[in-house]
């Protein structure tokens, strides 16, 4: 049992665990079953870069910070929250940032067109319709999937792929 007050505060330090921004950064991109080569490429700097945060031998800018919490789906905030990222440069973090991908959006637009087409009448020209988007469809997944750097990825165009299917 602690005697001083100084003990007793140096116990209650060890048992709060401050991640730091690159350790969090690392973990989450571990998480996703990402290179540091994937992320830098999502964020548009280099690999050096990412492993310098990663090591915690650079602290990210806000621009950087903003990015990488849009690609792990969290708000700015909730990424540094916890973390030894600095506080004035927190202050100064976006209360949002976008959070989906192009093949996100490209895959929320082909489940739009197939909701479209599922409200039409039918009569010779949905046939045609269905053909067409069918085709637009299989075409522009299929570039997805080469381009494609993760495993979520690839299940998220397999899934689409099988909605295109079943339509």
């Amino acid at each position: 049992m602690p005697s001083t007050l100084v003990e007793n505060l140096s116990v209650q330090r060890k048992e709060v665990r401050i991640e730091t921004i690159g350790k969090r950064i690392a973990r989450l991109r571990s998480e996703h079953g990402w290179t540091q080569e994937a992320l830098a490429a999502r964020i548009a700097v280099s690999r050096v870069a990412i492993s310098h945060i990663e090591m915690d031998l650079s602290v990210p800018g806000e621009r950087t910070i903003t990015l990488l919490a849009g690609i792990f789906k969290l708000s700015p905030h909730e990424l540094v929250e916890g973390t030894t990222y600095p506080v004035a440069k927190s202050d100064r973090l976006p209360d949002v940032t976008c959070c989906y991908s192009p093949l996100e959006l490209d895959i929320a637009l082909l489940e739009n067109d197939l909701i479209w087409l599922t409200r039409l009448e039918s009569g010779e020209n949905l046939q045609v319709l269905r053909e067409e988007n069918t085709h637009k469809w299989e075409l522009r997944l299929n570039r997805w999937e080469m381009d494609c750097i993760s495993e979520r990825e690839l299940e998220k165009i397999k899934n689409a792929k099988e909605k295109l299917a079943g339509s």
